[in-house]
C-alpha cells in the first residue's frame, strides 16, 4: 500500500514539475523546430537520375564470334552478351572511365572547386551510384542482373544529361575495345598466314634447284649402269629416312627411273617458268588469307549494353528530406526536453537535502 502511494506521489510530482516547467519545455521545443526547419530549408536540394541497363541481345555480339574455315573460334573464349556486359558495368564503375568523362567534358567548370581532382571526387565520382535491381529471366542471359546507375546532382536536367553521356561514353569505349581485339585477332591471323605462304614461296627455287642437283646425281649413276628405262625390280628397293620422327619408308633409288626419265624432268624443271602452282597446300593458304580479308568487325554492329530506360531529369527532389529533419529535430527537442525536466528534479531535491 505504502509502495502504491508512493508512486502515485512521484508520478503527480512529475507531473506537477512539468506544468511548473512547462514554459521552459515549450521554449526548448519550440527552439528544436525552428532549428530543424531552418537546417531543412537551407540545405542544398539535389536530385537523384536513374538509368536502367540489361545484357545487349545475342545479335549485337554475334560478330564477334569469329570462326575459322577449320571450325575453330578465332578467341580462345566464347564472347556472350554477358561477358561484354560484365565488361561494360566494370568499366562504368572504372575511376579511369570517370575522370575522362569529368575532364574531356570540363565538367568542373559547373563548381566552385578551384581543384579539379576534388571538384572530380565531390562532386562526381561520389556522386553516382550502381545498384543491382532485379534478375532476368532468360536462358540466354541466364541469371544476370537488372544495373542500374544513379548520379546525384544540383541540376535535374544535367543530372539526366551527364548520365546519359557517360553511359554512351562508356558503351562506345568498351566496344571500341572488343572490336578493336577481334580485328586485330583477324589481322593476326591474316599476317601468320603470308608468312607461312612468303616463306613457301621464298624457299620454291630452291627446292626446284635442289631437286636438279638429286636428278643430275641420279643421271649420271643411271648412265653408268646402263639404265635406261624405269627399273620396277623391287629388290633394288631401299630404306631411308623421310621424317623427323625417324619412321622408316620404302623408296626407289632415283636412278632407277632410267636416264631418259630423268633427263626429260632435269628439262623440265630447268624450264619452269612458274614454280608456285608445285608448292603442296599454297593454294589453300592463300584461300585461308583471302578468306580473313573479308572479316572486320565493324563498330557500329556491336553494342555491350542495351539501355532498359535513359535517365530523365527527375521531378522530385532527392535530398534533403526535409519533413524527417522536423521530425528528427521533434525528437531530439523531446529528449532535451526530459534531460531538463530530470536536471531540474535532481537540482530541487538536492536543495531539500
Amino acid at each position: 500500500m505504502g509502495k502504491i502511494m508512493n508512486d502515485e506521489i512521484n508520478i503527480t510530482s512529475i507531473i506537477k514539475r512539468i506544468m511548473d516547467n512547462k514554459k521552459g519545455i515549450f521554449l526548448i521545443l519550440i527552439s528544436s523546430v525552428i532549428i530543424s526547419i531552418v537546417i531543412a530549408v537551407t540545405q542544398i536540394e539535389t536530385y537523384k537520375a536513374s538509368a536502367y541497363t540489361i545484357p545487349p541481345e545475342r545479335k549485337y555480339t554475334q560478330e564477334l564470334e569469329v570462326f575459322l574455315e577449320d571450325g575453330y573460334r578465332l578467341s580462345r573464349t566464347e564472347i556472350t552478351p554477358i561477358l561484354v556486359f560484365r565488361a561494360f558495368t566494370l568499366n562504368l564503375q572504372s575511376r579511369k572511365f570517370q575522370r575522362k568523362f569529368f575532364f574531356d567534358n570540363e565538367l568542373y567548370k559547373y563548381f566552385n572547386e578551384d581543384n579539379h581532382n576534388k571538384s572530380f571526387e565531390n562532386n562526381f565520382h561520389k556522386q553516382l551510384r550502381f545498384t543491382i535491381e532485379s534478375k532476368i529471366v532468360s536462358r540466354d542471359v541466364g541469371s544476370e542482373a537488372f544495373f542500374t546507375v544513379n548520379y546525384i546532382h544540383t541540376d535535374p536536367e544535367q543530372a539526366a544529361n551527364w548520365l546519359n553521356d557517360y553511359i554512351q561514353m562508356v558503351d562506345k569505349l568498351t566496344t571500341q575495345d572488343y572490336v578493336d581485339g577481334i580485328n586485330i585477332l583477324v589481322a593476326n591471323q591474316r599476317n601468320s598466314i603470308l608468312s607461312e605462304i612468303s616463306s613457301k614461296k621464298n624457299l620454291s627455287a630452291q627446292v626446284t634447284q635442289d631437286r636438279i642437283v638429286q636428278l643430275e646425281e641420279a643421271l649420271k649413276i643411271a648412265k653408268r649402269l646402263g639404265i635406261t628405262d624405269r627399273e620396277n625390280n623391287r629388290s633394288n628397293q631401299q630404306n631411308v629416312i623421310l621424317s623427323g620422327d625417324e619412321t622408316m619408308h620404302t623408296k626407289n633409288p632415283l636412278y632407277l627411273y632410267g636416264s631418259e626419265a630423268l633427263s626429260a624432268e632435269i628439262d623440265a624443271l630447268k624450264e619452269r617458268r612458274n614454280s608456285f602452282a608445285f608448292i603442296m597446300g599454297l593454294r589453300q593458304l592463300e584461300q585461308k588469307a583471302k578468306s580473313l580479308d573479308s572479316i572486320k568487325v565493324n563498330i557500329s554492329d556491336i553494342k555491350t549494353v542495351q539501355i532498359d530506360q535513359k535517365a530523365i531529369p527527375p521531378k522530385t527532389r532527392y535530398a534533403p528530406k526535409r519533413k524527417l529533419i522536423v521530425f528528427l529535430g521533434i525528437l531530439l527537442g523531446s529528449f532535451a526536453a526530459f534531460l531538463y525536466i530530470l536536471f531540474t528534479f535532481f537540482v530541487t531535491r538536492k536543495k531539500t537535502i
